[in-house]
């Protein structure tokens, strides 16, 4: 009989929607990751959303960064450290010559648009760096720096309504975001 109840009991807990362990929330997915790294992302970004300080979310934001640069084959190393190198030395056309050698050799991989969008907006090339950014979200949804980037370019368009929009959409991923202080509270 007390068998009976322990397995009411369980089927209890198990019909009332109560989580057996800490699931993460389903993401959209990011194109090209297998199970365990969808299920690593999915950990990532909950942990960022339950960041409870500022250098706790900076902690978190760094490991995401390496899982997105994780993605990168060796040649992909190389270009993105020909582009580094180049930008460094503020030489923006060799750093653009590097990433678009780089999005062609591995055009799944998210982080070398995301790249290529920074560089043509550093470069003043706003159009071209928010079709790079299209691109980085249409493979990585959850890239909260490609939204955050979307919104500075469009705020410095004068389109600050749909500028709002990305940059609400990138705090809803990171509520540390760092340009969270350009948006703007609703009335």
């Amino acid at each position: 009989m007390r068998a009976v109840g322990i397995v009411a009991v369980a089927l209890g807990l198990a019909l009332s929607g109560a989580p057996s362990r800490a699931e993460p929330p389903a993401l959209p997915p990011m194109i090209g990751i297998g199970a365990g790294s969808a299920q690593e992302r999915a950990e990532l970004f909950a942990a960022l959303k339950a960041a409870k300080t500022e250098p706790d979310a900076r902690a978190i934001e760094g490991k995401i960064w390496t899982f997105w640069l994780g993605f990168a084959d060796e040649e992909s190393r190389r270009l993105l450290d020909q582009s580094h190198d180049a930008q460094m030395g503020f030489e923006y056309g060799r750093a653009l010559n590097a990433l678009e050698a780089l999005v062609k050799h591995q055009p799944q991989f998210a982080e070398s648009w995301n790249q290529l969008a920074y560089v043509l907006f550093l470069a003043g090339s706003n159009d071209a760096s928010l079709a790079a950014l299209d691109k980085t979200l249409a493979l990585e949804p959850m890239h909260y720096a490609a939204l955050a980037g979307r919104g500075i370019i469009l705020i410095q368009e004068g389109k600050d309504a749909e500028a709002q929009i990305a940059l609400k959409k990138a705090l809803a991923i990171n509520p540390w975001l760092k340009e969270r202080n350009l948006i703007e509270k609703d009335r």
